[in-house]
């Protein structure tokens, strides 16, 4: 047996004691480690390359009014913090795609937006107006889009969340024209729809009508929000046009819902309406805007460290449950008719850069971890506090992603051991870890992953620490997690 040891940092329960005592520490208050089996044998979906994304508002393609761009192909920090945040999606749409208040992009616009995906290397899915919509400007830009994309575009889309169309007839009717009259400047694009909550008789219909043929429906694309909304009175700040009457919701109890189990409930009532709309039908499926608290995302939960852990778990269980990606809406602000902060924002612009907020540490924890294909994991041990994902790659060499949702500053290190299930030889494991200062769900600042913070510029040199009591005979090893943390551990196989 050799032994490494493992030096998760950023988190000091005890003050004053060597972080090696601590590590000892905690393995001796809880005897009853958390088991975790890897079985390489029971392999799940291929998480495909673009699965990581993020979902911006329309307007984010306009100049400000210094006639600066947010999508400057010449922008190396943002460029640059996408590639270390793994993002390799953007789609354009939300509110503002459909906002009648909001200026339609024109060909300069979007020459730009598409030199910026090429420059950054990322997938596009972009959205035509279909309320009020016209469809000789959708053919106008159908044209530039063709001659401009380089091979970014992946889909275009029309309309956001249509459920203002209470006749089926009428959205299919007006989505038709809009799709005719690009297919005629474009016919090679390829559609998805309907983005919106998941309606199983609309996705159905979808499907039906528009998913053979030239113009056809590829990819079914849905919207979810599974906290629910930001404040108590959305509608009454719509009805009022005024953001000051609304009423948050209590920001502890959401920090707390969010890394609850019981929101997986509501993650299983979304996924089988997605399932029931295409069902009978050999159609993908792509989160294509998602994020904790809709309108904006909830100040003082959506921006915090709970965030973060939430993230995580939320992508990898999508992802396990067949969704070919995720896109997380963000930006520095979202709305169409009302235009709000963006709270749950992955990152905002800063002086000399951008500060990446808590969720965005969330989605590079999971590009360091999702890698090749999904295998299953059995966890095992006193409590349920420890939630688990793993990945295996083509080599065979294996990421096992854990967080700790355990939320209690007081609360010892949870021991867990994982072991592979085939015994098969292990060359050697790393690890890294994800922490807060003091394993505080509320802050906002501080996050550590692998002992270094991503900075303004969008670069990143966190390290992998070698791995405690790595067991080579029994395929087995062992790593020592504060409350509200999360690792990725890697395993090389001997090959």
């Amino acid at each position: 047996m050799s032994k490494n040891k493992i030096r998760p940092t950023g988190f000091t329960p005890l003050a004053g004691l060597p972080l090696a005592i601590l590590l000892l520490l905690g393995s001796a208050c809880q005897p009853r480690p958390v088991e975790l089996t890897v079985h390489t044998d029971r392999p799940g979906p291929m998480i495909s390359q673009d699965s990581l994304g993020l979902s911006y508002e329309t307007l984010t393609l306009l100049p400000d009014e210094q006639g600066r761009y947010y999508f400057d192909p010449n922008n190396r920090e943002l460029i640059k913090l996408l590639d270390t945040l793994g993002i390799r999606h953007i789609r354009i749409g939300g509110n503002s795609a459909d906002a009648p208040n909001i200026p339609l992009p024109q060909e300069q616009d979007i020459r730009i937006f598409f030199s910026f995906a090429r420059a950054a290397g990322v997938k596009v899915i972009y959205t035509f107006r279909l309320q009020d919509g016209d469809p000789e400007y959708a053919a106008k830009v159908a044209s530039i889009i063709r001659d401009c994309h380089g091979g970014t575009l992946q889909y275009l889309a029309i309309g956001n969340e249509p459920s203002y169309y209470k006749d089926p007839s009428l959205y299919a009717s007006k989505w038709a024209a809009i799709r005719d009259a690009v297919i005629r400047q474009f016919p090679d694009a390829l559609f998805c729809g309907p983005d919106q909550n998941p309606s199983p008789e609309l996705c159905r219909r979808l499907i039906r009508d528009f998913s053979t043929g030239p113009g056809r429906l590829a990819l079914i694309t849905q919207h979810s929000y599974p906290l629910g909304c930001a404040y108590q009175n959305p509608m009454e700040a719509l009805d009022a046009n005024d953001l000051s009457v609304l009423i948050p919701q209590d920001p502890v109890s959401a920090r707390q819902g969010m890394l609850s189990r019981e929101v997986w409930a509501v993650y299983e009532k979304i996924h089988g309406q997605i399932l029931e709309g295409i069902k009978g039908h050999d159609m993908p499926y792509r989160l294509t805007e998602v994020n904790n608290y809709w309108f904006g995302g909830l100040k003082g939960a959506s921006d915090t460290y709970a965030a973060a852990l939430w993230a995580i778990d939320y992508i990898y269980w999508w992802l396990w449950h067949g969704a070919v990606g995720l896109n997380f809406h963000t930006g520095d602000r979202c709305g169409g008719r009302l235009i709000v902060p963006c709270q749950y924002a992955a990152f905002i612009k800063a002086s000399d850069g951008y500060q990446v907020r808590p969720l965005g540490y969330g989605l590079k924890v999971f590009a360091l971890g999702g890698q090749g294909r999904l295998i299953h994991v059995d966890v095992k041990g006193p409590d349920r506090q420890i939630v688990a994902y793993a990945t295996m790659t083509d080599n065979g060499d294996i990421f096992v992603t854990a967080i700790n949702t355990r939320c209690d500053k007081e609360t010892a290190m949870t021991t867990v051991q994982i072991r592979l299930s085939d015994g098969a030889g292990i060359k050697k494991a790393q690890a890294i870890f994800l922490t807060a200062p003091g394993g505080d769900i509320a802050t906002q600042s501080g996050l550590l992953l692998g002992g270094a913070q991503i900075r303004n510029d969008g670069t990143w040199d966190g390290r992998w620490s070698q791995v405690e009591a790595l067991d080579q005979e029994s395929a087995s090893m062992t790593i020592a997690m504060p409350p509200a943390s999360a690792a990725v551990v890697r395993i090389l196989k001997d090959h």
